[in-house]
């Protein structure tokens, strides 16, 4: 015979709320998942000539605080979708709260103004990559450890982070402004050391490292301004590119560039260097270089 009082204390045999954690950290690993993808897709347009700029934005948005926002966002909704299969009043109440909170953090988060504790000093080389990777689109001051690296006895390493020095929040920011999203990072002293440190690694021993300084400098005028011996380490590279012992991606960087503001002694070392290579895609970048800003 059944218990008569068994029927006055409610019993949940729904188990409404494990499902809703598992909802909301499922929401939170997809919106992780979507914010990756979206990154790389909007990589590889600006790569085929569309959407172009847009990627390192969305960096600069992820590095404030969007990485956190996404998942924060995705689990807000995850856990206002679970109201739906709640049974009882207060299991609607927990859903709701539960968006509520998630969805004020994700609106809140600014992680760029977070106080950051001092990473110890990467000591091998994949460390130095990591953190150069890191730096490049936390802040300002991340940033600016980066041109310590660019100093590094490894020359593989210091290209990583002269590339870096030319790709950042810093300069993603002021190149990519508008009167609508004006630049934060216009006046920072760490454009001026970005440019000096830049200016200097046009004398590297190494050519890599030379290659990538040039190409971050005349790559960026709105925020280096505009460098004639950028243009000229440049037009060197292409017109020794064919030399054997050159490797190929050094002309791949130079004509990045030369498709970029134009130069007179750059576009010309481009025409030589589409007439007199063999390799019919590197002649075709060439050429359309070239063409970009023919008279």
């Amino acid at each position: 015979m059944e218990d008569a009082g068994a029927a006055v204390i409610p019993r949940d045999r729904t188990g409404f709320r494990p499902r809703l954690i598992g909802s909301i950290g499922l929401g939170f690993v997809a919106s992780l998942f979507a914010a990756t993808t979206a990154g790389w897709l909007l990589s590889a347009a600006g790569r085929l000539g569309f959407l172009t700029g847009q990627a390192p934005l969305y960096r600069a948005w992820l590095a404030s605080g969007g990485w956190l926002r996404l998942p924060l966002g995705g689990a807000a909704l995850a856990a206002l979708a679970a109201r739906a299969r709640a049974e009882r009043g207060s299991q609607r109440v927990l859903s709701m709260g539960l968006a509520a909170a998630l969805g004020a953090l994700a609106f809140a988060v600014r992680t760029a103004d977070l106080p950051l504790t001092r990473e110890p000093a990467p000591r091998t080389a994949r460390a130095k990559a990591h953190a150069i990777l890191r730096w490049s689109y936390r802040t300002p001051e991340t940033v600016l450890r980066i041109v310590a690296l660019s100093r590094d006895p490894d020359p593989a390493v210091r290209e990583q982070a002269v590339l870096a020095l030319g790709v950042n929040v810093v300069v993603d920011d002021i190149e990519h402004a508008t009167a609508v999203r004006p630049s934060r990072y216009r006046s920072s002293a760490v454009r001026d050391s970005l440019r000096s440190r830049l200016l200097a690694c046009l004398h590297d021993t190494n050519p890599g490292v030379r290659a990538e300084a040039a190409r971050a400098l005349w790559k960026a005028p709105l925020v280096f301004g505009s460098n004639a011996a950028a243009a000229e380490t440049l037009a060197a590279i292409l017109d020794h590119a064919l030399d054997p012992d050159r490797p190929e991606r050094l002309a791949w960087l130079a004509l990045d560039a030369a498709a970029g503001a134009p130069s007179p002694a750059l576009r010309q070392a481009a025409s030589r260097f589409a007439a007199a290579t063999h390799d019919t895609e590197l002649a075709r970048y060439a050429r359309l270089a070239v063409a970009e800003h023919r008279p």
